[in-house]
């Protein structure tokens, strides 16, 4: 007796031998599950036009691609597709509603500077309407105003408001996206989802509910509006709840652990998982780091590993830039000594490291030494300062 019905869809491949019985070939081509559900999706779709599409070296150079549209450091921008998970009660939502507040601002948060102030939404499924009017409070109490540019939703707000994973929530963030815009008469620039399990339908262990949100994902990017999604961990608190996939087609992935402190009880390390735009000249925008809300006001420190001892031209090179942190006007970095990087070059001639008539040779050393430094955790670097790491 058939105790159990199966689906099944009949699909011809292009490539494909002719006959009755071909399950050889599925055999022999050793095809993955992944290769057969691309070639079932392929079966049905128009055939693409490659013939413009850019393939060499030189046709890449070629193209003018705009550089990205910072919204927060390196962190985000409007095209990032960006992921923050922690454990339930450490303060996530806390700190997504606070960065949010600072770029509809337009102010720096921690060591993150923000450029201008942009028009943000933040999306809530979790919380009550009072207590989302209090955290929001909370936001503008630190901020010293209110940030123009950031608008609050709660999902209490719009009866029956579907899941994000169906076509009715899709629909709806548009038409949210739309009156945002209308009232703000700008375009938006970001947008927050607190949190996936609140604002999607489905087993999160599973990739059915992300996969069917991932045309929204897709659609936010294509129009330049940088996304944040906050997610809970599970009983393995090192990682986000449920399936690895959600984080295939994500630039960011932002992960908190807790660190107990008698002061306060927002406390964790930031780190960062995963970091697409992370390069040298921004590395410093994704270094691992303390934060705390302390005394009604966020601060943070980098978080740094035991270092190993340093000798020779490179203890000179870290002298040279303690000589001219010291003597420093610019603003400390998480309280730590800091010097522009022209002041440490300098402080490298005087010191007899650096030879000024020999341009050349001068940069590819300074170069080497300070990414030794940066290496081994003794300093970090933004494009224009230098910091002395504890």
């Amino acid at each position: 007796m058939l105790t159990t019905f199966a689906k099944i869809r009949v699909v011809r491949y292009e490539d494909g031998p002719e006959g009755a019985d071909v399950a050889w070939f599925f055999d022999d081509s050793k095809h993955s599950k992944a290769e057969f559900d691309a070639r079932v999706a392929a079966a049905s779709a128009a055939t693409a036009n490659f013939t413009d599409v850019p393939l060499t070296a030189e046709q890449w150079f070629a193209r003018d691609l705009p550089q990205p549209d910072l919204l927060m450091g390196h962190v985000l921008s409007t095209t990032t597709r960006a992921i923050q998970h922690a454990n339930t009660g450490l303060g996530k939502t806390n700190f997504a509603m606070a960065l949010f507040g600072h770029i509809g601002a337009g102010k720096d948060f921690l060591h993150w500077k923000c450029p201008r102030p942009r028009l943000a939404l933040y999306i809530d499924g979790e919380m009550s309407r009072q207590l989302y009017r209090d955290r929001i409070a909370d936001v503008v109490r630190r901020l010293g105003a209110p940030p123009a540019g950031t608008y609050f939703f709660n999902k209490e707000d719009v009866e029956d408001f579907a899941p994000l994973n169906t076509p009715e929530g899709k629909a709806a963030v548009w038409k949210l996206i739309e009156e945002v815009e209308r009232r703000s008469e700008q375009k938006l620039d970001a947008i927050c989802f607190d949190s996936i399990m609140a604002l999607l339908l489905g087993d999160m262990k599973e990739e059915d509910a992300w996969r069917d949100t991932l045309p929204l994902v897709k659609a936010l990017t294509k129009r330049q509006t940088g996304q944040l999604w906050v997610h809970h961990t599970g009983h393995d608190t090192s990682r986000g709840y449920g399936t690895k996939t959600r984080e295939w087609q994500l630039d960011t992935v932002m992960h908190l652990d807790e660190v107990k402190r008698l002061d306060t009880d927002v406390s964790f390390t930031l780190k960062f998982p995963k970091a697409r735009e992370r390069r040298p000249e921004n590395r410093a925008d994704f270094l691992d780091i303390n934060i705390a809300l302390v005394n009604d006001q966020w601060q943070c420190a980098v978080a740094t590993e035991l270092k190993g001892k340093i000798k020779g031209l490179a203890l000179k090179f870290l002298n040279a830039l303690h000589d001219a942190a010291a003597n420093s006007i610019v603003t400390r970095i998480g309280g730590y000594p800091t010097a522009t990087l022209e002041d440490w070059r300098q402080q490298c001639i005087n010191h007899g490291l650096l030879d000024p008539e020999k341009a050349d040779a001068q940069r590819a050393l300074f170069s080497k030494y300070k990414g030794q430094l940066i290496e081994h955790n003794w300093i970090a670097c933004s494009p224009e300062l230098a910091w002395i790491l504890p």
